[in-house]
């Protein structure tokens, strides 16, 4: 099967998903069948695009240079024109748009009407952009399901940790009754530094930037609203929650203390920015703050850079899952993932929306 796609953002996760995908080529045909061909990379001032595909040496090496606008190829161009950067209908191949992109949590936007004209001109979707999701999920699912193509976003609930793929598929048939995790990289490394090494949050952030956890603009972290988001669109995803971000008490940890920390710990607890949907009755709510949470607790052992997320069922009982990598790597992966399993489906004939 070739797959042909238009990689959107060519920021630290879309380099190195151009990287991943040269160094897995021959695994992937030899193991799953299937071919893909980078036919565009976009950027907000234009790209590169090749109608039948950039040579990989060139895409690695585009991927370990500098700007892309900066390169050999790159032509001038709003990323909106999806006629001049989507793969040609007429194509014969599996199209797919990831996107790779940063967008506004509220509005969705740029991403969200770009990847719904996608959809309706018949691409597959596989996005590690959170945001249009967290806007419009349902909406998002219907365009999805209205063209007939496949809405992917593993990378968009916590990348390395199986999340939304375990309710989909290990947890199939089941209720699930509550969602809670610690879904974010950087706050977590921020309080444990805080609780091993008492450092202040300030001293903590600071070296979570070195490390290159945190961004240069660490508040969409450390305000809770990446969290926030994540939490929100398993809950719609898992719990048929239909809930909007306005719905989300959100916490951060920017006015945790050393000394708060300190007295938790004689409680036998640890801090943790604890992302929570329970359903109640006919509702759903969701919540994130800085939780104290008991050491034996499975999230408690969930430390530095990791993350971990517990599911409660109703026939299944609790199933919690620490680990998985964090960064751009495992975002890379969980693009790579998203696009095996969206050939796997296309090919399978499994339904609109898996």
């Amino acid at each position: 099967m070739q797959i042909a796609i238009s990689l959107y953002g060519f920021g630290n996760v879309g380099r190195e998903f151009v990287r991943l995908l040269n160094r897995k080529m021959s695994y992937l045909k030899s193991r799953h069948g299937i071919e893909p061909r980078v036919i565009s990379v976009v950027t907000r001032r234009g790209g590169i695009r090749a109608e039948s595909g950039i040579d990989w040496p060139v895409l690695v090496s585009l991927a370990n240079a500098g700007t892309l606008c900066e390169q050999e190829g790159f032509v001038g161009g709003a990323p909106d024109d999806l006629d001049r950067w989507l793969p040609p209908e007429d194509s014969g191949q599996v199209r797919v748009l990831v996107d790779a992109t940063w967008s506004d949590l509220s509005t969705g936007e740029p991403g969200l009407s770009r990847l719904r004209e996608a959809a309706r001109r018949g691409c597959h979707l596989v996005t590690l952009n959170k945001a249009p999701l967290v806007a419009d999920f349902d909406g998002m699912v219907q365009v999805a399901r209205e063209a007939g193509v496949r809405l992917k976003f593993s990378g968009a609930t916590a990348a390395g940790l199986p999340t939304i793929d375990t309710v989909r598929v290990s947890l199939a048939g089941a209720e699930v009754r509550s969602i809670e995790g610690v879904l974010n990289s950087t706050t977590n490394y921020i309080l444990t530094a805080m609780s091993d090494n008492a450092l202040s949050f300030e001293e903590a952030l600071r070296r979570s930037r070195a490390l290159g956890l945190a961004e240069s603009d660490p508040e969409r972290d450390v305000s809770g609203m990446d969290t926030a988001g994540k939490i929100l669109v398993l809950a719609n995803a898992a719990m048929g929650a239909r809930k909007r971000l306005s719905d989300v008490k959100v916490t951060g940890i920017s006015e945790v203390t050393s000394r708060q920390i300190a007295y938790w710990a004689v409680q036998g607890r640890t801090l943790r920015l604890i992302g929570r949907a329970v359903r109640t009755a006919d509702d759903v709510s969701i919540e994130v703050k800085p939780t104290p949470v008991p050491y034996r607790d499975f999230l408690a052992q969930v430390t530095g850079d990791g993350k971990g997320v517990r599911f409660t069922t109703d026939i299944f009982g609790e199933l919690t899952i620490v680990g998985g990598a964090g960064g751009p790597s495992a975002a890379a992966g969980s693009a790579l993932k998203d696009l095996v399993n969206l050939a796997r489906a296309v090919d399978g004939d499994q339904g609109l929306i898996p």
